[in-house]
């Protein structure tokens, strides 16, 4: 199980950071638009400093703005892998399900917040836990 787990938070980090394919050329009837002025050129995406080999993530380095990045269930799931293994971390062994959407969505508002701190601080300052 902790495999599965693990290959899910994977899996949901590596699509946060995969590049999207080009489409390949339309064929225009007219000539293109000129570009606009003064756009500036969209920010590279870089690679998470949580990747530590191809498919290799360390947990504890996932920053949120790596959370945010990705795609809506991916982040779901990445959520709740989180919620789970850092509860077993602080020794936490019931689990209120009533409270889980409440306490992800004030994780998530933290993250927001602070997209560069890790996952794992965003879910101890917004929940109060340790771990």
């Amino acid at each position: 199980m902790k495999r599965y787990a693990a290959a899910v938070v994977l899996a949901c980090c590596l699509g946060a950071c995969a590049q999207p394919t080009a489409s390949p050329p339309q064929q225009a009837a007219t000539p293109p638009a000129p570009p606009p002025e003064a756009a500036p050129p969209p920010a590279p995406r870089v690679t998470s400093e949580a990747q530590i080999a191809p498919g290799r993530w360390d947990v504890e380095r996932v920053r949120c703005s790596d959370l945010l990045g990705a795609a809506d269930d991916d982040r779901e799931a990445a959520a709740m892998f989180y919620y789970g293994y850092l509860a077993a971390k602080a020794g936490i062994r019931v689990i209120d399900v009533s409270q889980m959407d409440g306490n992800v969505r004030k994780v998530m508002d933290r993250c927001a917040a602070a997209p560069n701190i890790t996952v794992p601080q965003a879910f101890r300052q917004a929940l109060g836990r340790r771990g």
